[in-house]
């Protein structure tokens, strides 16, 4: 598998979580690290995001990936989530690759 398969398949396991309402599977995707960033400048913990995971998620929940790179043990993601026909969100999706598992190190909710 290529890393840019492996990184894929971690951004998949992200969306699936949100479609299952399933706050352990995401909990498997984010690094203990991981921190994540609203459009205004607030930022989330691992443990904040895990908390406060929606368990019931819409059944319309559609995700879009728009790009996905690899640069040596870094990888990025950008991702648009549709509840139906409306955006709900994009993200820009941040991985690293360590011990040769590739982890979301953070995201940044840009709209």
């Amino acid at each position: 598998m290529t890393d840019l398969d492996a990184l894929l398949h971690v951004d998949d396991r992200w969306n699936a979580a949100y479609h299952r309402g399933d706050p352990d599977l995401l909990g498997g995707v984010l690094a203990p690290d991981w921190l994540g960033f609203f459009p205004d400048g607030t930022a989330v913990t691992r443990p904040q995001l895990l908390t406060h995971f929606p368990r019931d998620p819409s059944p319309t929940l559609l995700f879009e990936r728009h790009a996905a790179r690899v640069h040596g043990h870094t990888g990025v993601t950008r991702v648009s989530l549709y509840d139906g026909a409306r955006r709900v969100q994009s993200v820009l999706r941040v991985y690293a690759c360590r011990d040769g598992q590739w982890q979301a190190v953070s995201a940044q909710v840009v709209g």
